[in-house]
């Protein structure tokens, strides 16, 4: 196990370096380059003291190195080219917003769609199937950016039930209520669209299971229905199931962009779109590599995890 997990970092720390030499060098592809951050009614002295404050007056190679070596050596990620902040500290403030939107999604998601996929699969092609089918095109049909707008519409402008927009009172800490009441909208707009992977694969996986020897002998030995499906079926459809949540968890944070926007909700997804309007590379460069290490990290927790769920699974 020791000799895998070295492996895996080792791996994961060069998919990161790879991850950051493409995007690093991508923004510099782009048109305009640092010349385009310079404000030209400056003087010539502001305009060269500006690039070389950032270091942009270099070679993007030269740039690349500095910001490599500082990351590696400090664990600086640059500073903010519009912001003149830390990336790291903008990351810092706007992770925790991004993180209790992306949990709050996930759990729904996996709550309503493993139960759906459970109900759909127990009543295989009868109604109860055919509405959990339904319900699962609308999930992947839908788009998030319409389906945020009428969820405002709906239970912000015409019911006032719950918040259109924010995470919470601005200036004051919000109590758990008024954070749940912020959250619910983006939350459950979010988790709908991330739903109908886990219904297909929830359904699937346990149709497959029913149909195996071993779920026939434990119903024939006369035990109850719900517990051949709770303690011998599920259980050996949940690496299918684990799969799919490590997959949809990976791509919760371009989800969550749009929702962000939609919602004003100020988290990660909103400073990326900010960094792109402002060209600001830094920023996109620390938004980018902490993306690739959420995703690096999440698919190690769901190998490790198939290990847990099925003791033939090794990792040598």
């Amino acid at each position: 196990m020791t000799g895998y997990l070295i492996r895996r970092i080792a791996q994961g720390i060069l998919v990161l370096f790879l991850v950051s030499i493409f995007t690093f060098f991508l923004i510099n592809l782009a048109p305009g380059g640092p010349s385009s951050l310079v404000d030209f009614s400056s003087t010539a002295a502001e305009r060269e003291a500006r690039l070389a404050r950032f270091e942009l007056d270099r070679s993007p190679v030269e740039r690349y190195g500095l910001w490599l070596t500082a990351l590696v050596t400090r664990g600086d990620l640059g500073t903010s080219i519009n912001q003149g902040l830390p990336v790291t500290d903008l990351l810092l403030q706007r992770l925790g917003t991004t993180l209790r939107l992306a949990l709050g999604a996930l759990a729904l998601a996996v709550a309503f769609g493993v139960t759906l996929g459970i109900l759909a699969g127990l009543h295989h092609n009868r109604w109860p199937d055919h509405v959990v089918s339904v319900i699962s095109t609308l999930g992947m049909s839908i788009p998030n950016f319409w389906l945020g707008i009428v969820a405002i519409i709906v239970f912000s402008v015409n019911l006032g039930w719950l918040p259109a927009s924010g995470s919470g009172p601005i200036g004051q800490r919000a109590d758990l209520a008024t954070s749940l009441r912020h959250l619910a909208l983006p939350a459950g707009v979010l988790a709908f669209s991330l739903m109908p992977n886990v219904i297909r694969v929830t359904r699937a996986a346990l149709l497959e299971v029913l149909r195996s020897d071993y779920v026939r002998t434990a119903t024939a030995k006369g035990i109850r229905r719900r517990a051949v499906v709770l303690k011998h079926a599920l259980r050996n459809a949940l690496i299918p199931i684990v799969s799919i949540v490590g997959l949809i968890t990976t791509v919760l944070f371009s989800g969550s962009v749009v929702i962000e926007s939609v919602f004003g909700w100020p988290g990660l997804g909103r400073l990326a779109i900010e960094a792109a309007n402002g060209r600001d590379y830094p920023v996109i460069l620390g938004v980018t590599l902490l993306a690739g290490t959420v995703v690096v990290t999440v698919n190690l927790i769901v190998d490790l995890t198939y290990a847990v769920i099925d003791p033939r699974v090794r990792h040598d």
